[in-house]
């Protein structure tokens, strides 16, 4: 027998229930709800943000040369091999209207899928959902273009938040607005560098995030935590997998969706 709040029970009376239980997350106070426009900044978002401005600033403002060094170019990647211009053109940003759009937005959604996900999800998700948008930019778009942004990684935040929030209740209005105006501004253009924006990037950000956030939420409630712990490793590295696939085994060009 197990001793347990409200006395004795057997241990397989002791399992079941918890198989049932939904695991309590790190939200819950007035300042980290889990809900967006009542979340207060956190670690690792205020991180990414900090790792975007320093980017900023190291490549001169977002200079010509270090978009051509760093940048998304489909044709460098595949003929030359430059596979690290997938994850470096994440940090890269045009000007001082690109990068301030993007990390406002990542201010106001990020913490609410921080707090729903906790650190180590909530990067992994960042990263995987950045690296989905320069997949599908380099799959759909110009072979010979240069892409930069962080815009692919925040449209996977911005997804992973609308299925958490339905997941658990939260309002979720005002992000699914978000997610329509950005995009809406990828097919008519807009002011700046956001007259050239790469909507393919913002649809395979988006795809990405929302994949890994139902994921990634389902593995709280898998018992023993260890399954859990799986299957977040597990789905990252198949993603990564399945994204490393796709560029070393198809020639960017041959859909151009401009």
């Amino acid at each position: 027998m197990v001793q347990a709040a409200v006395g004795w029970q057997c241990p397989d009376c002791v399992n079941a229930g918890a198989k049932q239980t939904r695991v309590i997350r790190p939200f819950g106070d007035r300042t980290h709800t889990g809900a967006v426009g009542s979340t207060n900044p956190t670690p690792m978002v205020l991180a990414l943000i900090a790792v975007n401005v320093i980017c900023f600033v190291a490549s001169g403002f977002g200079s010509t040369a270090s978009i051509v060094r760093f940048g998304e170019q489909p044709e460098r990647i595949h003929i030359l091999h430059q596979y690290y211009r997938l994850f470096t053109s994440m940090f890269l940003h045009l000007d001082f209207l690109h990068i301030a759009f993007n990390m406002v937005t990542l201010l106001i959604v990020g913490p609410a899928v921080e707090v729903m996900l906790g650190k180590s999800r909530f990067l992994a998700l960042y990263l995987l959902a950045g690296l989905g948008g320069g997949v599908a930019s380099y799959l759909l778009g110009p072979a010979i273009d240069y892409g930069a942004g962080a815009s692919g990684a925040i449209f996977g935040v911005m997804g992973a938040y609308v299925v958490l929030a339905q997941r658990n209740r939260k309002p979720m209005a005002a992000v699914v607005f978000l997610i329509v105006a950005n995009l809406a501004l990828g097919f008519v253009g807009g002011v700046g560098s956001l007259g050239n924006v790469d909507w393919r990037a913002h649809i395979g950000g988006l795809l990405v995030g929302a994949a890994l956030g139902l994921v990634f939420d389902i593995s709280f409630n898998l018992r023993p935590a260890s399954r859990g712990i799986v299957l977040v490793v597990g789905s990252s590295a198949a993603t990564l997998a399945v994204l490393a696939v796709l560029v070393l085994s198809i020639a960017p060009g041959h859909v151009n969706l401009s």
